[in-house]
């Protein structure tokens, strides 16, 4: 434990994730309802698919019961760990236009949210065992690396990208301009040192064709030589990934899920594979190999909207400095596990004791 403790104690470092937003509006599903305020909400995923397909011929009619109105998107989901950690990311992205949603307000504090206009909305129902997300996203789509020169300026361009250790883009499937924002981030590095990582999280990758997904990866390829390249998926995506590039489909077993990565990382030119499921995280890295970290499933969630973004916010802190791959993992396996059982990040003790919680459930 001292190695984590001793980590998170002297985490340091500038953090610059982009670059979208949106608010979630989340309900719950009524099954049965008894009184106005006495319901039995649907608990699992797969029997509201059920009942899709059952009344497929037809209508389906529900009730929604409002559970919170809050903060999504890669940018806040992931910067947010961050903050939390003290490290006070900055989230350029959209967060409202002439004042900030009030979605944010909490985050404004620990973290440096600029904001270019107004975020883009996500209707998620939610259930014990996963989440329907359903959002409008022309705000984060038509978003381009112009409205950042527009809106910003050359020199506060200069000023935010220098001296950066991270960088992050996300959300690849949801943002119809990707690659130009990604060329935009890389033309701020042409004369300037650049961050020592660049960390992505595609999403959906289903959602997108073949095409333009191979011709991000090999635009991104192209920059691997100047700026270490991080991509996470969850187990959903690494098997869509292994799918589109003719890896042959693996057990989901950490074992064979880490061995598979290593050919996969090898295959799109990348410096770090990560995958992360409920029960374990996965990683493939060009200098460390491989490594996997287990955990134990949540049973008593309160939320999971975020939660990859969770592990991906805690992934991308450890990797600030110079814990191992597999301690990476575990960290960013405690800050998921803390943020789906508390509906927030972890502070620095609150992680600490969590780390202790998942070795000695691991363990066992």
């Amino acid at each position: 434990m001292k190695r984590y403790t001793d980590y998170l104690h002297n985490i340091r470092g500038k953090i610059l994730l982009g670059c979208d937003g949106f608010v979630d509006e989340t309900y719950e599903i009524v099954e049965v309802r008894r009184s106005q305020s006495d319901f039995t909400p649907m608990k699992n995923l797969k029997q509201f698919g059920e009942l899709l397909v059952e009344r497929a011929d037809g209508g389906v009619g529900v009730e929604l019961v409002a559970k919170r109105r809050c903060e999504g998107g890669f940018g806040i989901n992931t910067g947010r760990v961050a903050g939390c950690l003290g490290l006070k990311p900055l989230l350029p992205g959209l967060y409202g236009n002439l004042t900030l949603d009030p979605a944010y307000e909490p985050f404004k504090d620990m973290c440096e949210l600029a904001s270019l206009g107004d975020p883009a909305l996500t209707i998620a129902l939610e259930f014990s065992d996963g989440k329907v997300l359903m959002s409008d996203i022309a705000a984060v789509s038509s978003l381009t690396w112009g409205h950042f020169e527009k809106h910003f300026g050359e020199e506060k361009l200069k000023e935010m990208f220098a001296g950066v250790d991270i960088l992050g883009l996300g959300y690849w499937s949801l943002t119809a301009n990707f690659d130009d924002l990604f060329n935009g981030f890389m033309k701020q590095y042409e004369t300037t040192t650049p961050p020592r990582r660049m960390f992505f999280d595609f999403a959906d990758i289903k959602k997108k064709s073949n095409e333009s997904f191979i011709k991000s990866l090999e635009l991104i390829q192209s920059f691997s030589s100047k700026i270490a390249m991080t991509l996470s998926l969850n187990e959903h995506e690494v098997l869509e990934l292994f799918s589109r590039i003719g890896v042959e489909r693996p057990e989901l077993t950490p074992a064979a899920i880490s061995s598979a990565l290593a050919i996969a990382r090898e295959k799109i030119g990348f410096d770090e594979l990560v995958v992360h499921t409920p029960e374990f995280a996965a990683a493939s890295s060009a200098v460390d190999g491989e490594a996997y970290a287990l955990q134990e499933r949540q049973s008593n969630v309160v939320r999971l909207a975020g939660a990859g973004d969770s592990f991906n916010g805690g992934y991308l802190c450890a990797s600030l400095g110079d814990l191992s791959l597999k301690e990476r993992l575990v960290i960013a396996n405690a800050v998921t596990a803390y943020f789906v059982t508390h509906a927030t990040p972890p502070t620095k003790a609150e992680l600490i004791a969590q780390i202790e919680i998942t070795r000695a459930a691991t363990s066992k």
